[in-house]
């Protein structure tokens, strides 16, 4: 089926085919510009709220066709789906459910997609009153870091209603890999799966950067390391992708940065007091983010606990 909206030919979705639909899109930082900017490239109109339209992200989705709206209740009035990327759940909270929020723009039938990580139990207070005024609501946290939101290949996992998710999925395909969009659940399944990936991540990073400092700084050299753990027992993907793109070169440019993940560990925490399940491993990790945090390091890669070992030790760990 196709019909003229705003003498722009649209096409809907109808079994396999792909459709085009008025989006909202809330949160233009690291991971959302180039999700936004996905979303432009498979020919979806998109209209955007951002608190600072000044910075260089936001101008640059602007530039690629994105309008620009005044709130996020201006947001939701304009979209038939609107998601949400902001760094935690306060603000969440805030630009769905506050003051001039996308609750107070909403038609019935709207969807909104939460693709932060935040704590699993505001997703399902969200979920409910969204749900009070016929609105749908899905959380959908990534991951895949920066480099996965710009080549469009995340990571999503989803928690709400199953035939919503069904509806959304072409448009979780524009910015992530069709393969690794997953339906988990209800509501608040999306950000459990989403934490204990990221207490995953972030103690097994730790451990690489505490393991090759020691490596280094015993006589072995980086990429020998490397190439060997890599194909043996203590091979994992912060090894072979993130290390070498962030940290062994010396950049620690942010993919993600080490505030969210000390954030990320701190909701983990949570999770496991609410559940009475230990998280002794995690406690111990979030108190060495915490060490970077105060050495200035927030703002940059989390990858970036390898400089505070680094001086502690008294060596550099980087590749030729």
């Amino acid at each position: 089926m196709e019909i003229r909206v705003r003498d722009r030919l649209i096409s809907f979705y109808l079994g396999k085919d792909y459709y085009f639909m008025q989006l909202g899109f809330i949160g233009i930082g690291v991971m959302g510009r180039p999700m936004a900017l996905n979303l432009l490239k498979a020919g979806h109109e998109v209209t955007i709220y951002a608190r600072h339209p000044e910075k260089p992200a936001v101008q640059e989705v602007l530039a690629a066709g994105a309008r620009q709206a005044p709130s996020p209740r201006a947001v939701a009035m304009a979209s038939e789906l609107v998601i949400t990327m902001v760094p935690n759940s306060a603000q969440v909270e805030e630009v769905v459910a506050g003051p001039q929020g996308v609750l107070e723009g909403a038609h019935k039938g709207l969807i909104i997609i939460d693709m932060s990580t935040i704590a699993p139990a505001v997703s399902r207070k969200l979920a409910r009153l969204a749900a009070e005024r016929s609105v749908h609501f899905l959380d959908a946290p990534v991951s895949g870091g920066s480099q996965g939101a710009i080549n469009g290949t995340l990571s999503i996992m989803v928690g709400g209603e199953r035939e919503v998710f069904e509806q959304a999925r072409p448009i979780l395909e524009a910015m992530g890999k069709k393969e690794n969009i997953f339906y988990v659940g209800e509501s608040g399944v999306g950000e459990i799966i989403k934490l204990v990936n990221n207490m995953l991540a972030g103690s097994i990073a730790a451990a690489v950067a505490e393991a090759f400092v020691m490596g280094v700084k015993a006589g072995a050299d980086v990429d020998t390391m490397a190439k060997i753990v890599n194909v043996s027992t203590g091979g994992n993907w912060q090894l072979a992708n993130q290390f070498p793109l962030r940290a062994f070169n010396g950049s620690f440019q942010p993919g993600f940065m080490t505030d969210l993940l000390h954030k990320d560990l701190g909701l983990v925490l949570d999770l496991a007091t609410e559940n009475q399940t230990p998280a002794t491993i995690t406690t111990l990790v979030r108190q060495m983010y915490e060490k970077a945090q105060a050495a200035g390091y927030g703002q940059d890669d989390y990858t970036s606990l390898l400089r505070v070992l680094e001086q502690a030790a008294g060596v550099e760990v980087r590749s030729k």
